[in-house]
């Protein structure tokens, strides 16, 4: 199609204000996806979403302590004759604090300065607020991130960390005009948690011949252990760099055995969560990354 040149169109839209309107539920959390990633209403499925969560292109469900909107006001114009102009449709920002320790603050220090992400919204009834884009597809509002100064406890009052989130100009004609609610019936969106960092630690020593490893897996800012990872294909053992199958993968209270190929003296061996070349392991509406530091192994 031939490109056209924009005219002036000074005729107003029209509002239709009328009929019944649903009102939002409160919102519970946001959930921070990379920019590029569009859903399609038509295609759209829990596959489709853990593909993008592997890709660590989602971030998912995160539940705050409390928030409160720090937005910046339209900024107008007046005439001599005190007459309005408005320039710009103003910023939508919020201010999400989280009653947690030192270990979530390293994790969210990483989104400081990031313009990476686009922001939904997740309201108590699993449905979402996003942007309707003009072929139909949703994406979410593009948007600023950057972390405030954590908080300890001095006093009895509430302490933590804070995000910042500020949406992009770009975004405001979408936040104020084109913005849907949706949901899945496969999914509570409420329910879609954020990756979980976890430590794998080798407990046994890494000895030539042999052909199993005992692995401890804890949640990476808690003692606590994690259970479930025990899909082979899902693990990949490291050996001088290289990946390798784990044959067989069994459990008991957060510890794991490990069954591969024989282990060769001086060789450097570590083992890592890895799903079709992902870094994230799938499990229903939960998701895991990490992977050991490299040890040798003893003659």
């Amino acid at each position: 199609m031939a490109l056209t040149i924009k005219k002036c169109n000074a005729e107003d839209q029209v509002s239709r204000l009328g009929g019944r309107f649903c009102d939002e539920d409160q919102v519970s959390g946001f959930i921070l996806a990379d920019r590029s990633v569009k859903f399609d209403s038509e295609t759209f499925t829990k596959t489709v979403l853990d593909d993008l969560i592997q890709r660590d292109k989602i971030i998912g469900t995160v539940k705050f302590f409390s928030a409160e909107d720090n937005d910046e006001e339209a900024n107008f114009t007046s005439s001599s004759t005190g007459k309005r102009s408005k320039n710009t449709l103003g910023i939508k920002r919020w201010k999400f604090m989280f009653n947690k320790g030192n270990c979530f603050q390293n994790q969210l220090q990483l989104l400081d300065k990031s313009e990476r992400y686009a922001i939904f919204l997740v309201m108590q009834d699993g449905s979402v607020l996003g942007a309707l884009l003009n072929d139909g597809k949703i994406k979410g509002f593009d948007a600023n991130l950057f972390t405030g100064i954590k908080k300890v406890k001095t006093t009895a009052e509430g302490v933590g960390s804070t995000l910042e989130v500020d949406l992009e100009p770009d975004a405001m004609k979408y936040w104020q005009g084109q913005s849907v609610l949706f949901e899945n019936d496969e999914i509570d969106f409420t329910q879609l948690n954020p990756v979980t960092g976890v430590s794998v630690d080798i407990t046994t020593p890494l000895v030539a011949a042999a052909t199993s490893t005992k692995v401890k897996i804890s949640n990476i800012c808690a003692s606590s252990v994690v259970t479930g990872l025990t899909t082979p294909a899902n693990w990949k053992m490291r050996r001088n760099g290289t990946l390798e199958a784990v044959t067989a993968v069994t459990e008991q209270n957060g510890e794991y055995t490990f069954t591969h190929a024989a282990l060769v003296a001086n060789q450097d061996i570590s083992f890592e969560i890895n799903e079709a070349g992902y870094p994230v392991y799938v499990l229903d509406t939960d998701y895991y990354a990490g992977k050991s530091i490299t040890e040798k192994v003893s003659a």
